[in-house]
């Protein structure tokens, strides 16, 4: 991405998909950061900073999946 794309504003298709992240950071995050959570999202104007949250939301997601797997797996008793 160019660095002129990247700090262009957001279309309406990027801006679904940052809601959708949103959406999916509020669903695995601690209640009491989603206020903090929504401020950023509000904040969010550009390529670059929609890319780079949509990114952390990925890897938050991920984390929690692999950490659910290997709870499943070996159960505390």
């Amino acid at each position: 991405m160019t660095s002129a794309r990247s700090d262009s504003e957001l279309s309406s298709n990027q801006q679904s998909m940052l809601d959708l992240a949103l959406g999916c950071d509020l669903r695995v995050s601690d209640p009491g950061k989603h206020e903090a959570i929504k401020a950023r999202h509000r904040a969010i104007k550009t390529n670059r900073d929609a890319a780079a949250y949509i990114h952390e939301v990925e890897d938050k997601i991920h984390s929690r999946r692999k950490f659910r797997r290997h709870v499943q797996r070996h159960p505390v008793n």
